[in-house]
This record gives structure tokens, C-alpha cells and sequence, in this order.
């Protein structure tokens, strides 16, 4: 019982220490003490925006140990990968998406503490309302691997749940070679968020060394810092800085496909979709969306 007590104190103290800091910050909440840790792992007030993709087995919805993820951007809306919904027979199986997960291998009712202490409450399970594909989405090449995903309601938000900035219009004619961004997704042989940075590549020098990756001109690459292979669908994100203060995280692509790399320092090459070719797709099918600039 007092153990109990306890865990509950802890629970109400953490919300709101972190709904006091967090109550101005409507999308893509930057913690620039957590920016520059860089443990193997992601704290729970990390990346709030990464959304696991739950699939229909029979007649039961599962969670995979390997799967897809998305990018929460809007109360209502995720941004996945098209094939983690069609393949080639044409069929969506997708059930749900859980959002604020930290810990794959708790239960979804359960309480999921970190090795610090942290305790983050229950994910939100919600059903999917519709799956909205690129119209032009190849499934053979994976070119224009986009969907948006409507939730059957509202995500609650939360310090653990909080959408992504889309791409302000300052960034929306920056190259994407040679910069740094980071990554955010839940690794295939581990249960827990993880996050790295992410060094961008230039795309004659992608298809001449990875050219499986590359297969158009809406696909940038790049090495990761760990060598963590992530589950399709992480966010890419880039850090948004207004008079020399980073103000928050917009959303840059979404992993397409890995790869390993034989270099000890670049054990996985990375793919990701640039979104903003996408904007008017992403715009008629979703609402709320949110620009910061």
C-alpha cells in the first residue's frame, strides 16, 4: 500500500512539473538539456510524436516485435510509410497506432518505469478511422511511399504525447545534404525509444554506394551515429532556431529503408522520404496541422 501511494505521488508530481513546462509548446517540443545527451536510449518526454502501428491478426489486434512506426501531426492524424499498409495484393491490415510508448514490452495497461525512476503512464490506443495512400505510391519501388492516417479520435495530449511542427516555409527550400538532423523510432531488438543523430548525404553519392535506397529524387540518405536498425517509418526531424535559440523540432522525412554498412563508424545507412514535395497530399487529408516559424 505505501508502495503504492508512492508510485502514484510520483506519477502526479511528474505531470505537472512537465505540464508546467510543456503547456506553451503545441508541437515538436525541443528540451535542449535532453538534446545533447546522447544515451543509446530515449527518454519518455523525448520524441512524444512516434506512433506504433498495431495490425490485424485474424481477428485479434497485435502489436508486432517488428513492424512500422509513424509521426503524429495533428490531434488527429499520423504520417506513416505507404507500405507498411499496401503490399501487392492491395490490402490496408493496419488496426490502431499507440502513442506515448516507451516500453514495447510492457503491457498497454500498465505503468512503464525507466531505469531512472521516470514512470510513464498508459499508452493511447486508438483504432484507425482511415488510411489515406499517395495516389501515386509504387509498391514495387517504394517511390512515394506516403499515407496519413486518420484516428477515430482525438489523441489526448500529454508530456508523452505531443504531435510533430511540420516544416515551417523557411525551411521549405533548404537542401537536405550534408546536414544534421535526428531520428527518433523504436529499434527492431530492443523494446525501448530510441533516438541518434543523423548525418545527410548527397544523393549521386547514395545511389553510387546504396543505390537500393535511393529510388527518387524525393529520397534523401544518410549514416546514423548508432548502430540501431529502426523500425520503417521513424521520423527525421530538424531543429528549428530563432535568434539563436533552438525553438522546437520540425518534421523532415519519414525512414523508407536500412541498410548495414560494413565501416565500424557508419554501421547503418539510412532512406528517408522528404515530406515537402508531399505538403498539398498531407494538407487535404489531415487537419490542424501545426507551422511554426
Amino acid at each position: 500500500m505505501q508502495l503504492e501511494y508512492g508510485l502514484i505521488c510520483v506519477l502526479l508530481a511528474i505531470r505537472v512539473v512537465q505540464s508546467d513546462s510543456l503547456q506553451d509548446s503545441k508541437c515538436g517540443y525541443l528540451n535542449e538539456a535532453q538534446l545533447i545527451i546522447q544515451h543509446d536510449f530515449a527518454i519518455p518526454t523525448e520524441h512524444q510524436w512516434l506512433a506504433l502501428i498495431t495490425y490485424i491478426i485474424g481477428e485479434k489486434s497485435k502489436l508486432p516485435s517488428s513492424g512500422c512506426v509513424g509521426a503524429l501531426i495533428s490531434k488527429r492524424n499520423v504520417l506513416a510509410p505507404a507500405h507498411c499498409f499496401l503490399l501487392y495484393d492491395g490490402q490496408a491490415s493496419a488496426y490502431s497506432v499507440l502513442l506515448g510508448v516507451w516500453n514495447r514490452s510492457t503491457s498497454l495497461d500498465d505503468v512503464s518505469c525507466d531505469r531512472n525512476g521516470f514512470c510513464v503512464l498508459p499508452a493511447q490506443n486508438i483504432p484507425l478511422d482511415e488510411i489515406a495512400i499517395h495516389p501515386e505510391y509504387d509498391p514495387l519501388t517504394l517511390k512515394h511511399s506516403l499515407a496519413v492516417l486518420t484516428l477515430r479520435r482525438d489523441a489526448q495530449l500529454t508530456p508523452n504525447v505531443i504531435p510533430i511542427c511540420m516544416p515551417p516555409p523557411s525551411k521549405l527550400n533548404d537542401t537536405l545534404v550534408g546536414q544534421l538532423f535526428v531520428a527518433a523510432g523504436m529499434p527492431i531488438k530492443d523494446p525501448f525509444k530510441h533516438k541518434t543523430w543523423v548525418h545527410t548525404l548527397s544523393r549521386p553519392h547514395c545511389q553510387r554506394e546504396y543505390g537500393s535506397l535511393v529510388t527518387s529524387s524525393a529520397i534523401i540518405c544518410g549514416y546514423q551515429e548508432t548502430n540501431n536498425i529502426y523500425e520503417q517509418g521513424a521520423p527525421l526531424v530538424g531543429i528549428h532556431v530563432n535568434k539563436d535559440t533552438p525553438r522546437n523540432f520540425y518534421l523532415v522525412g519519414l525512414q523508407i529503408d536500412t541498410k548495414e554498412h560494413n565501416d565500424a563508424e557508419r554501421d547503418v545507412v539510412a532512406s528517408f522520404l522528404d515530406v515537402r514535395p508531399y505538403l498539398n497530399f498531407i494538407n487535404r487529408n489531415a487537419d490542424f496541422l501545426i507551422v511554426r516559424d
